[in-house]
């Protein structure tokens, strides 16, 4: 009977428990955030990515800007970024396509 409770048998019983625990821990701990994680992914997923909408403002102020400066033929630049424009605020534009338009836009200006 003593052979059964020597300090190794009880060493590995005291790291058996132990390790279950902290494993059961990390666990419940990994399932936790991945609610939270699975929760901000869904409410992120109609948001627009903020970059790209930011990329967007400052090229149309570049457009803008190209028109008032009489550089480039301002009544077709102008007549497609406003149309464009009214076009994006509608929603019948994503803003991937937007960016890409007004990327054409540019290339019209330079």
């Amino acid at each position: 009977m003593n052979d059964l409770f020597t300090s190794s048998t009880v060493n590995f019983f005291c790291f058996l428990v132990v390790g279950s625990v902290l494993v059961y821990l990390i666990l419940k701990f990994d399932k936790k955030n991945r609610k939270k994680l699975n929760k901000v992914l869904t409410d992120a997923k109609d948001v627009q990515p903020l970059y790209m909408r930011k990329s967007a403002q400052q090229k149309v102020q570049s457009l803008k800007i190209a028109c008032a400066e009489k550089t480039v033929d301002r009544t077709l630049v102008e007549k497609e970024l406003d149309e464009l424009v009214k076009e994006y605020d509608k929603g019948h534009i994503s803003l991937p396509d937007y960016c890409n338009k007004l990327n054409r836009l540019l290339a019209m200006t330079a």
